[in-house]
């Protein structure tokens, strides 16, 4: 069970001697607003629900004076009583990998060495299937991606707060010396965010898919198509170039609001929810950039289909199949020819 050690512990007290008491966290923290965590009560040591932090950053990204997400993640880490998984131990995820059997049917897409991939826990462990997606999208434009060797978690998950920085960021570190200098994308926000914070630059794959718009724009196409676009809570920065690579494929973004799909915060998340499928009423389908809302998104009963930012790629260049692992499917009538 995580215990905060004095390294963590000290750190996270700095960071709530900091607050100036301004309340923004407050106003943007999307738990918060529907009844869940009040980030200026846990900055303040009292009991703000901390477990119902989606963990979004919000609360850091408008906070003019100190890092209320450092925080949020620390103190929920130890409220849940967290340890580190054998999984992690074992795999250097904290979810287990899925066994190869995912790929049964799938088409050989030739790897490539241009750049290595970073799949992140969520698509290794959940969603295997958006690492073919990559290939086929990168080989689509003329680039050749293979998997970066010995590759772990990012370090963001909670239960490995129980570490410390030093120690999180030492596999960080690891990695990037197994990178040999070759430039390696990710594809979850998050994972680019948090290898970020350690100084390992790894591009999110809006950034890089971003480069080739030109090239995607000669693809087939997926004309006629309309989409939302929901790049997740941690890839809003990279919006800009999230909705040129989704316009260079055809598409016809619905011009909807934005925000966190909720993830599994009892409470708070079905609200969350039902506000992203109430402003993406009038796309054929949701366009992510992160692993996580991908999840989260194809289990709405009923809910509008969801493609990660790979797949429409791979789809723009006349591949479909990773559909088959989808349980909300796209209506392929829904793109012209």
């Amino acid at each position: 069970m995580i215990e905060m050690n004095e390294v963590n512990s000290k750190m996270v007290e700095a960071l709530m001697v900091s607050c100036i008491g301004c309340k923004r966290c407050e106003k943007v923290c999307p738990s918060y607003a529907h009844g869940g965590c009040d980030p200026y009560y846990v900055m303040h040591g009292w009991d703000g629900n901390v477990k119902a932090c989606i963990g979004c950053g919000k609360c850091s990204e408008s906070c003019p004076a100190t890092d209320p997400k450092t925080v949020m993640m620390h103190m929920k880490a130890e409220a849940l009583g967290l340890s580190i998984p054998d999984s992690f131990v074992k795999h250097g995820y904290v979810i287990p990998p899925k066994d190869a059997s995912w790929r049964e049917g799938l088409l050989e897409v030739p790897e490539g060495d241009d750049m290595y991939l970073m799949p992140g826990c969520i698509v290794n462990g959940k969603i295997p299937h958006l690492k073919y997606a990559a290939a086929r999208a990168f080989r689509a434009v003329g680039v050749g991606i293979r998997e970066l060797p010995g590759n772990k978690c990012c370090m963001y998950p909670l239960p490995l707060r129980g570490m410390t920085d030093v120690e999180r960021n030492s596999v960080k570190y690891r990695m990037r010396n197994g990178m040999h200098g070759r430039e390696t994308v990710t594809l979850c926000s998050g994972c680019c965010n948090e290898m970020a914070r350690g100084g390992v630059y790894t591009p999110h794959v809006s950034t890089v898919l971003a480069r080739y718009t030109g090239r995607i724009a000669e693809l087939p196409g997926v004309g006629g198509l309309k989409v939302a676009l929901e790049p997740g809570c941690s890839a809003e920065r990279f919006a800009a170039d999230f909705e040129a690579v989704v316009r260079s494929t055809g598409a016809e973004p619905i011009g909807n609001s934005r925000g966190c799909c909720g993830k599994n915060i009892e409470g708070v998340s079905e609200a969350l929810m039902k506000e992203r499928q109430a402003e993406c009423a009038d796309a054929d389908v949701i366009v992510v950039g992160c692993p996580n809302c991908m999840v989260f998104y194809d289990a709405v009963p009923n809910g509008k289909p969801v493609l990660h930012l790979t797949e429409l790629v791979a789809l723009a260049a006349g591949d479909s199949e990773t559909q088959r692992y989808h349980r909300l499917k796209l209506d392929p009538a829904r793109i012209k020819k």
